[in-house]
C-alpha cells in the first residue's frame, strides 16, 4: 500500500508540470477576477491544472501501446461541452462567448503543458493577457468598438 506513496519519475514530472500549469491559469483568472467575471481565478486553474494532468496520465497509460492523441481529443471535447455551457442567449444577444474561447484556449495551454512543453504553455498564457488587455484598451480608444457596455462584457 505505501509503495503508491513512493514518489517516482511520474511524480516528479508531473509536479513540475502542475506547478506550471497552476502558474498559467493563475495569471488569467487573477485577471479575470479582479475584473468581476464569471470564470475567474479557480476555474481557470482548474481547466489548466486539469487538462495537464489528464495529459500527463494519458502519456503514462499508452506507453509503449495506445494513442495519447486520444485523451487529448478527449480534452477538447469535454472542453467545448463546458464552453458551449457558459454561452447564454438573452433577448436575441448572444454572451459568453469570450469566456467559452478562454476555456478552451486554456485547456490548450494545459494540454501543451502535459506534452512537456511548459515554456510554450507560459508564452501562450502570456499572448492571451496581452490579447485582452490590448482589446480592452482598443476598445476604449474607440467607443464604437465596443458591442455592448462593460457590465454586460463576459
Amino acid at each position: 500500500m505505501f509503495a503508491l506513496l513512493t514518489p517516482n519519475a511520474f511524480f516528479s514530472e508531473a509536479m513540475s508540470h502542475l506547478l506550471i500549469a497552476f502558474i498559467c491559469g493563475g495569471i488569467v483568472g487573477l485577471d479575470r477576477q479582479l475584473r468581476g467575471k464569471p470564470v475567474g481565478l479557480r476555474p481557470c486553474m482548474i481547466v489548466v491544472l486539469t487538462t495537464t494532468l489528464l495529459v500527463d496520465i494519458g502519456n503514462v497509460a499508452t506507453e509503449g501501446a495506445g494513442d495519447p492523441s486520444r485523451m487529448m481529443s478527449a480534452i477538447v471535447t469535454g472542453v467545448g461541452f463546458l464552453g458551449g455551457g457558459v454561452i447564454l442567449s438573452h433577448g436575441g444577444e448572444v454572451r459568453g462567448i469570450t469566456t467559452a474561447a478562454l476555456i478552451w484556449a486554456l485547456a490548450a495551454v494545459g494540454i501543451v503543458i502535459g506534452l512537456g512543453f511548459g515554456l510554450t504553455a507560459l508564452a501562450f498564457t502570456l499572448i492571451i493577457k496581452a490579447m485582452m488587455l490590448s482589446v480592452d484598451l482598443i476598445e476604449y480608444q474607440f467607443p464604437r468598438l465596443r458591442r455592448r457596455s462593460e457590465a454586460e462584457r463576459d
